[in-house]
């Protein structure tokens, strides 16, 4: 309904429209006819009258004023009325206008719009009126409104508007001056002009001709006795006013003469013969283009550029010009010192071409019959040699691993690249350099300016501690005119920390993690006093005010302090575990237990109880008197659940340090009995001019000792620390040996006595290989000592556990069976307490086993708190003889106890394993008997070392006492046991190669040959010790088999390397995206540089431009 209502309303706002259309139609003819009129009126008499200045200037503005109300009124109105601007006509009067045209409708509209208004004004029979309307508006709606005006009828009012238009058309065809003339001077009203009088023209000129394009002068003198006061040419149509150089004289300047022209010189009513004036032809250049063929190394595409001489080009250029001339007979090219005669016999093109190595100036001049040297032009060419390219770099360090160096580097030339390599160079501690190596970087050659991203793993160049490597990036550009040409960008060097300074660094990480740790258990500790002594203040108040939660807030805002320091404190110990394994190879044994204690670290902040922690946050919001003894329950479990991982971790960190420190000693004491064992070997072979370098040598090997030494006692003071002592003791005996054989050594050296010195070396090469296994044996005694203790301690404290469940067990079925008033319930409650004391010791002693046995976990110790937590509400339901509470509880005890028990029972298993793979490790190593585990290559040549030692000490001692006769029995039973545990000690390794044989064939890894002759001529050697035979014959197979061993060994060694290598392949970390590490910084990356990609065919200007643009963008550099 309301929709038909609608349309009729559109359709007289459309008929509004036309309407004020019409209106503006009407009124532009009747302001042209108007305008049009006073323009001719005003013109006509300024024509005829010459009026003075003062009337021209009230014509002006009278034709001003007219022309701005007639514009205002007819048009200005009209258009503002369309723009529906101001009032416009109602609907109604609307209504009236269609009603004339169409009159059978009048009524029916003028009703509908009336009914219309009368639905706003009485709501209470708008549905009647309504429909009213939709039935009258459906019978208008065929009704065109918009054909009630016809703009057709405007056309009466053209009879106004034509005649002053036709009459202005008509005197500006035939006599414009009287327009023309007049209404200049009507406008430049200011201005005085005076009426023309009769006067005589003559031409002053001699000749009427001039060459082409030249500007020519024509005088024309005036005679008369009223001379005028302007003249003007006629030509080609045109009336120009001549200028007026005096009173008699006027001249008029032909500017650019391109052809020759008939002309005239009027004044007022007088008008001259015709005059011709002839143009000579000018040689003239009508267009020129140059080809521009660029080298084809730029990648710039060849280019023509029409009527344009001044250029700068790359170096190598082929330049190729081409005129168009006209009228010309010979061009003149002259280029730098070379003139070119250019010459045409059929046409007016020229053409020659250049190769453009250096700037220079051009220029053209061109020669016909007329003129010589005409339409010259100067261009200047500049040839731009190619530029070197740049390079710069930002150098980017891991975090952690700070030998993985990022790179962004930013390249820049001015036509593009051919290679970019990173180059590395390393140098050793004595600052002797490598050879260079040298990387390629992949980057997009095409691309004068880009940033490029680069990753380097420095721990792949294969540095040793103390070493530094030396890089940097260079680039090379395609220059195909003078060779490609290179930069380098800055030198960046990094330096591989010592061993002293990797051990430094660890032990002084070591005592901060140690301060944090014991600053933490205190200020945990702290915590709990608090919170005792706040749950002691406000036990007997009824309410909180707003100074007793201030300081529970507190409590917990130290709480959340504590815990973040604690996080921070793990973080630091990884990162530090992490940056001395890329520079030192740790342990596996200790690496595992790295793992392990980090793993403890981590589970310090386990996952309940900072879900703990938010708990208590949000209760501390709405805390109440009723909630407060749990807030503080909870705040206390979870100080005390925190100081217990704390000063459990505290105590197996320090156990770590040590082990790992004493297993680091016994490394270093052997790498230093093999240095020593070098040097003697290097003394035996010297002289006596190298005494001084051998004694720095020494030098440097008594100081390592010392430091050796040092670490001892560090060991001891850091075994003290320890809750419960390893049992460690410093083998101060052998330790006094070795200086005493250093200090000879040395001696041995300063005097000149090589071989003294030499032996002295080998001795106590000798010693601190056995100081080395002696500290290798006690690590591993103690180890056994420690496990077995904990697994003896985990089973005492599991059958105690157990049995704990089967004493609550039976409580709860005895308590089932009682009465209320039962006189048996005392011994219930008794009973109760007897089990809740030994789960209390249970939980001391597991915690003390916790601390020296990482295999227990955090949770575990979470757990029997928990359960102990529950016995003490067992007893207050006890207490309060709520039999139902404190059998739940009762049950749930139990059941936490069962569940408990298992986990340690699985505990106990994995100890046991361990002790049985130490125990099976521990013989294979060390028993020398066959039969008791697979002996290493390395055990056998110590062993055989050893037996030659004997042999040789021997045989040296019989030649010393070659007085038979003068030896006792005694002395010869002495010497025949010698040669029997010889012999003995020869076949016991004899065996134990025989199976290290068998098993190596059994892997498939036997390599080496010569094993079965070993075999032989060790079997040689115990039949001649059972004979007593000891000659330099046995002594040199003896030697021959030393060296063989130690031939095996070395092949055993390579095996187990490519093995831990194989093994380590699926561990390796996988090569990071060094773009990705600067997205993550915030540094553009690829997706810039698509943004930044220029396309080739952009000209070299724009090209230059839009590099300098994207390296100016800030953070792209």
């Amino acid at each position: 309904m309301n929709n038909n209502y609608n349309i009729l309303v559109s359709k007289l706002d459309a008929f509004i429209r036309k309407y004020y259309t019409n209106r503006l139609i009407r009124g532009g003819l009747y302001s042209i006819a108007l305008l049009g009129s006073f323009f001719l009126i005003f013109t006509l008499l300024e024509s005829v009258a010459w009026f003075s200045s003062p009337v021209r200037t009230v014509l002006f503005y009278t034709y001003i004023t007219i022309a701005l109300l007639i514009l205002a009124l007819f048009v200005v109105v009209p258009v503002l009325k369309l723009l529906r601007a101001g009032k416009l006509i109602s609907h109604e009067f609307a209504a009236e206008i269609i009603g004339k045209h169409f009159p059978e409708v009048k009524d029916s509209l003028l009703n509908v719009l009336q009914l219309n208004h009368l639905s706003h004004l009485n709501p209470g029979n708008q549905d009647l009126v309504l429909a009213s309307i939709n039935q009258k508006s459906d019978r208008l709606k065929p009704i065109p409104f918009v054909s009630a005006i016809d703009f057709s009828e405007n056309r009466k009012y053209l009879v106004y508007t034509l005649p002053p238009v036709l009459i202005l058309l008509t005197i500006l065809f035939t006599a414009p001056s009287i327009i023309t003339d007049s209404g200049n001077r009507i406008i430049n009203h200011g201005l005085a002009y005076e009426k023309p009088l009769p006067f005589t023209i003559k031409i002053e000129n001699d000749e009427l001709s001039a060459i082409q394009l030249d500007d020519f002068e024509l005088k024309v003198s005036v005679k008369g006795d009223v001379l005028p006061e302007q003249l003007f040419l006629i030509s080609n149509g045109s009336e120009i006013m001549m200028k007026k150089d005096d009173k008699l004289n006027f001249s008029h300047t032909f500017k650019k003469l391109q052809k020759s022209q008939i002309f005239s010189i009027s004044a007022a009513d007088y008008y001259s013969v015709d005059y011709e004036l002839v143009v000579l032809p000018r040689p003239g250049i009508l267009n020129f283009e140059v080809d521009l063929k660029y080298p084809a190394y730029t990648g710039i595409p060849s280019e023509l550029v029409k009527n344009s001489g001044d250029f700068v080009v790359p170096q190598g250029t082929i330049i190729t010009w081409k005129f168009y001339t006209r009228d010309t007979r010979l061009l003149s090219f002259r280029l730098g010192d070379e003139l070119r005669e250019l010459s045409s016999e059929n046409s007016n093109t020229f053409s020659t071409s250049e190769k453009i190595m250096n700037p220079m100036n051009c220029s053209v001049s061109l020669t016909n019959e007329y003129l010589k040297g005409s339409d010259s032009m100067t261009f200047s060419i500049n040839a731009i040699p190619d530029l070197y390219p740049s390079v710069l770099i930002e150098e980017y360090r891991d975090s952690i691993y700070d030998n993985r160096l990022y790179f962004k580097g930013l390249i820049k030339d001015d036509y593009g690249f051919s290679r970019l390599e990173y180059r590395m160079a390393r140098i050793r501690e004595d600052n002797v350099s490598s050879a260079e190596i040298s990387m390629p970087v992949i980057f997009d050659k095409s691309n004068t300016a880009q940033s490029f991203f680069y990753y380097f793993d420095l721990s792949e160049a294969g540095l040793q501690p103390g070493e530094q490597v030396e890089y940097y990036f260079e680039v090379w550009d395609n220059d195909g005119i003078n060779g490609n040409k290179s930069a380098r960008s800055q030198k960046m060097t990094f330096k591989v920390p010592t061993l002293d300074e990797i051990n430094e660094m660890v032990k002084k990480n070591q005592e901060t993690v140690k301060s944090e740790f014991e600053k933490s258990i205190d200020e945990a500790r702290k915590i709990q006093k608090d919170v005792e002594q706040l749950q002691k203040n406000l036990f007997e108040k009824k309410n909180l005010n707003y100074q007793d939660k201030k300081q529970i807030e507190d409590l917990l805002k130290r709480q959340k302090t504590l815990q973040e320091q604690v996080e921070m404190m793990i973080n630091q110990n990884e990162q530090s575990n992490k940056k001395e394994s890329q520079y030192k190879e740790v342990n596996e044994s200790i690496a595992e237990k790295q793992k392990q204690l980090e793993k403890l670290f981590e589970e310090i902040m386990s996952d309940e109880m900072k879900k703990l922690f938010e708990e208590l946050q949000k209760m501390i919001e709405d805390i109440d008197k009723d909630k407060l003894d749990q807030v503080m329950d909870k705040m206390k479990f979870n100080a005390e659940d925190l100081e217990k991982s704390l000063d459990r971790n505290l105590e197996l960190f320090k156990q770590l340090e040590f082990d790992k420190k004493l297993t680091e000693t016994i490394d270093n004491l052997k790498k230093l009995a093999e240095d020593q064992k070098e040097l003697s070997e290097q003394t035996k072979e010297s002289k006596k001019e190298d005494v001084e370098k051998l004694s720095e040598e020494q030098k440097k090997i008594e100081d390592e000792f010392k430091k050796i030494g040092d670490d001892l006692k560090d060991l001891q003071d850091k075994n003290k620390e320890l809750e419960e002592p390893n049992n460690f003791k410093i083998p101060e005996e052998k330790q006094s040996k070795i200086n005493k054989e250093l200090e000879d050594s040395k001696q041995n050296l300063k005097q000149g006595q090589m071989k003294k010195a030499s032996d002295s070396q080998k001795e106590a090469s000798d010693d601190m290989e056995e100081m080395g296994d002696m500290l290798a044996e006690m690590q591993e005694e103690m180890e056994e000592e420690a496990l077995g203790e904990d697994i003896e301690a985990l089973r005492m404290i599991l059958e105690n556990l157990v049995q704990s469940s089967f004493d609550q067990e039976s409580l709860m079925d005895h308590l089932s069976k009682l009465g209320r008033n039962d006189p048996r319930y005392a011994q219930i409650t008794e009973k109760q307490k007897a089990i809740k004391d030994n789960l209390l010791m249970i939980e001391d002693s597991l915690f003390a086993l916790s601390k020296r046995q990482p295999m227990i976990e955090p949770f575990v110790n979470r757990e029997i708190s928990t359960i102990n937590s529950n016995v003490d509400q067992t007893m207050q339901a006890l207490g309060a003889r709520s039999f139902s509470a404190a059998l739940g509880k009762q049950q749930f005890v139990m059941t936490s106890v069962n569940n408990l028990a298992l986990l340690l029972a699985e505990s106990l298993n994995q100890m046991q394993q361990n002790m049985a793979m130490k125990s099976s490790g521990k013989s294979g190593k060390s028993c020398p008997m066959p039969g008791q585990g697979k002996s290493s290559m390395k055990s056998m040549r110590q062993m055989q070392e050893k037996l030659n030692q004997q042999m040789e000490a021997m045989k040296k001692s019989m030649e010393k006492g070659k007085k038979g006769e003068s030896k006792t029995g005694q002395g010869q039973g002495s010497m025949s046991e010698q040669y029997a545990r010889m012999a003995a000690e020869q076949e016991a390794l004899r065996k134990q190669l025989q199976e290290y044989r068998d098993q190596m064939q059994k892997e498939g890894k036997l390599g080496d040959k010569g094993m079965n002759k070993m075999l032989q001529e060790m079997e040689r050697t115990e039949t001649e010790l059972v004979n007593k035979i000891l000659n330099q014959e046995t002594m040199r197979r003896q030697e021959e088999i030393l060296t063989r061993l130690l031939e095996s060994e070395k092949a055993e060694m390579q095996r187990e390397q490519e093995e831990r290598r194989e093994s380590n392949e699926g561990k390796d970390i996988p090569r990071p995206d060094p773009a990705r590490f600067f997205d993550q910084k915030g540094i553009p990356s690829r997706e810039t540089e698509l943004l930044r990609t220029i396309p080739p065919s952009m000209n070299n200007y724009y090209r230059n431009k839009a590099n300098e643009y994207f390296i100016s963008i800030p953070g792209s550099n």
